[in-house]
């Protein structure tokens, strides 16, 4: 079986950009979206029309470290400390660094607190201070705020699978997909598929440490174990701070701060703040949602 393989650069993103912005019709948070595109352009030049993605697998299955502490949580709420040691034990074998503290045990016996205080803790972060409070108040969608109750591991996964998460990716992927007139299927996301799934408890899904725990004895007998027992995660992940400080780039970015300064959305202080390059999934990563917002209007 023959593979291909694409490879953006900070000039192909430079002369692409418009063209994806186009296409997205909406800011987008990284530069991931941009190596989904080009997967999606490589399929069109090889004649590629249906292709098959894995989105939804980590959604359902508890496939990203942020769902460690969930679980933990419900197998202390449980009263299952043995069971809950041993899983922190084992995840922290395997090199999964999650933060854990006596905040989580509480969190576990008060689920309903835990969610109004993580709701205060999001809408508190909104307030950069680069960005004009007045914006925020006037703009923000109290909907993004929200946290539901979660008293177990699939409280949350339904919420990313069915409410708030997953439906973004879905929306890159058509989008880009459709750029290229190229078809996605999601196996993953076959309802009856997905109705089993979330018939299950939550230790078919995180086990002796591992993330999606049934997905990986199913396939057990059919992949080398050095794929069915990877312990790394690695998505689209674009050299995306090595790109931001590229010169055209940087241009780019301190254009769009002042385009939203002029508009009211920065405050003009933010003008004087130099560039910050920041990868993909970084919480500060400030400047490229500048560029695609400003890009947008």
């Amino acid at each position: 079986m023959k593979s291909y393989k694409t490879n953006p650069t900070a000039q192909s993103l430079i002369k692409d950009l418009d063209k994806l912005i186009h296409h997205q019709e909406e800011p987008f948070q990284s530069a991931s979206i941009y190596a989904q595109y080009k997967v999606y352009e490589l399929a069109k030049e090889n004649g590629v029309t249906v292709l098959l993605d894995g989105q939804g697998a980590d959604e359902t299955l508890a496939g990203y470290h942020k769902y460690y502490h969930w679980y933990w949580q419900e197998l202390i709420a449980k009263h299952q400390w043995k069971t809950a040691s041993d899983e922190i034990h084992s995840a922290k074998s395997l090199g999964v660094n999650v933060d854990w503290n006596w905040k989580n045990y509480i969190a576990s016996y008060l689920p309903g607190s835990t969610a109004r205080q993580l709701e205060k803790k999001a809408y508190k972060e909104t307030f950069h201070p680069d960005i004009s409070r007045e914006f925020i108040k006037h703009s923000a969608d109290k909907k993004t705020f929200y946290k539901p109750v979660v008293d177990k591991l699939n409280d949350i996964l339904y919420f990313n699978s069915m409410q708030f998460g997953l439906q973004e990716l879905l929306r890159y992927a058509d989008r880009n997909s459709m750029a290229h007139s190229r078809e996605v299927r999601l196996p993953f996301l076959n309802h009856e598929l997905v109705q089993f799934i979330f018939s299950l408890p939550s230790h078919y899904k995180i086990r002796n440490g591992w993330t999606k725990w049934i997905l990986r004895k199913t396939m057990n007998p059919q992949l080398p174990k050095e794929i069915v027992w990877r312990k790394d995660k690695v998505g689209f992940e674009p050299p995306q701070q090595q790109w931001m400080q590229q010169p055209q780039l940087q241009e780019y970015m301190h254009e769009s701060k002042r385009k939203l300064a002029d508009k009211g959305i920065l405050k003009k202080s933010a003008l004087n703040k130099p560039i910050h390059p920041q990868s993909s999934h970084e919480a500060g990563n400030y400047d490229w949602r500048y560029l695609c917002a400003a890009r947008c209007l």
